[in-house]
């Protein structure tokens, strides 16, 4: 079954719901009773076999999640190896 993100025209809250195809979509926030618009989020993808924990956490969370969570991980990267940030991003010769 999807999970839905909607936002909240009046307070701007955002939630996700659980809910078939079929099912017809919430009306109003549950809040404060506003129009709720539903937000495009990335397509969960199954790997089968070979998908890992992380994939299928990272397959519920929006696109700009999922940059942040990027970022925080290559800043965890950075400071590991002693590599700056920003050279993380250009070719490097590694020698192997």
């Amino acid at each position: 079954m999807p999970i839905y993100e909607y936002q909240c025209e009046s307070c701007s809250g955002t939630f996700e719901v659980l809910q078939a195809m079929s099912a017809p979509a919430p009306q109003s926030c549950s809040r404060c009773g506003g129009r709720l618009e539903r937000i495009p989020s990335s397509p969960s993808t199954n790997f089968g076999k070979h998908a890992g924990p992380s994939a299928e956490r990272n397959s519920r969370l929006t696109v700009d999640q999922q940059a942040r969570k990027e970022r925080d991980r290559l800043v965890e990267h950075s400071k590991k190896t002693g590599i700056p940030f920003g050279s993380l991003f250009e070719d490097h010769d590694h020698n192997h």
